[in-house]
């Protein structure tokens, strides 16, 4: 029995040494990066802006729009991020289109590019509400309807 059980210890342990002699591996070798990104996107569409009223003695009412949202993706967490925003072609003077991102003060995007978010911290976020008004003094007169389009850019700090 001993020498039965001490042939079958070996046996077993010939078929262990066999599987590992014919044994093989692969390696790859590769680099990983990440780059820096900044996107950002909107969602809706702007319904058109049209003055329509006014109260008597003063300036035409304003119109205002808060339907559209956007959504931002950066990963700068050594320096941050800021939101531009734009508006083509500009407009002349008497008409002010203004634009308040993320609960942001709103900011003058007329005549010129302004920074509607300062300092955005690294990540990724949605559903931001995009808020526009659209005010026209009563000397401006009417305004042919313009197409306009706003350009909101992110741009590492």
């Amino acid at each position: 029995m001993k020498k039965l059980t001490m042939v079958l210890a070996i046996g077993a342990m010939s078929i262990l040494f066999i599987g590992f002699a014919y044994a093989q591996t692969a390696t790859q070798s590769f680099h990983l990066a990440v780059n820096s990104i900044y996107k950002i996107a909107t969602v809706g569409t702007v319904p058109d802006l049209t003055i329509t009223d006014a109260v008597p003695g003063s300036d035409p009412t304003a119109v205002t729009d808060a339907s559209t949202t956007y959504s931002i993706t950066h990963n700068n967490k050594d320096h941050g991020a800021k939101i531009t925003a734009s508006l083509a072609p500009v407009l002349t003077g008497g008409y002010t289109l203004t634009i308040a991102l993320g609960g942001n003060a709103p900011v003058d995007i007329s005549t010129a590019t302004q920074d509607a978010v300062g300092n955005v911290a690294a990540g990724a976020s949605s559903a931001h509400a995009i808020a526009y008004s659209f005010s026209a003094t009563a000397v401006a007169g009417p305004l042919a309807s313009v197409n306009e389009t706003v350009t909101l850019t992110v741009v590492g700090l």
